[in-house]
Order: C-alpha cells, then structure tokens, then sequence
C-alpha cells in the first residue's frame, strides 16, 4: 500500500513539476469551440475526466459485488442458524 502511494506521489509531483516549468499558453479549437488554456490547467483536467471515466466504469461491478457479498452473508447467518438448531437437537 505504501509502495503504490509513494509512486503515485512521485508521479504527481512529476506532472506538478513539469506543469509548472511549462505554464505556456495553449490555443485549443475543437468543432466551434476555441479555448485558451494553460498547459498546467489542461493536464490537471485530463487527470480529473480520466479518473471520473475510471470511476464510473468500475461502478457497476463494484455494486455487484457488494450486492453477492450482502447475499453471501445472509446465506452465512442462515447456515450458522441452522448448524445450533441441529447442535440443539443432537444434544437432546
């Protein structure tokens, strides 16, 4: 855990180094837009939309297996249940 934090940190601070170094001015046209905007500015909202993309793509199976692992703890306490009441009517 540690590992991956340490190298998401160097990574950001790789892309904050160079962001900053490289603050020019960039003239972006797509379709009817023209937008004026910062390198730094761009890289950084590159990152968000990429991480909200991730986000919502792993939603759904996120979801599933909170869903499967909800399902296999209900079927746990039912089992545990039905063990004591066997273990009840062995004893007598």
């Amino acid at each position: 855990m540690y590992l991956s934090l340490s190298i998401i940190f160097l990574l950001l601070l790789g892309i904050i180094v160079t962001g900053v170094q490289n603050s020019l001015t960039l003239d972006i046209k797509f379709l009817t837009w023209d937008l004026r905007i910062t390198l730094l500015a761009l890289i950084f909202y590159a990152g968000v939309t990429g991480a909200a993309i991730i986000s919502l793509l792993t939603l759904p199976k996120l979801v599933s297996k909170t869903i499967k692992v909800r399902k296999m703890y209900k079927e746990m306490d039912e089992l545990r249940r039905k063990n004591s009441d066997m273990k009840m009517h062995a004893g007598n």
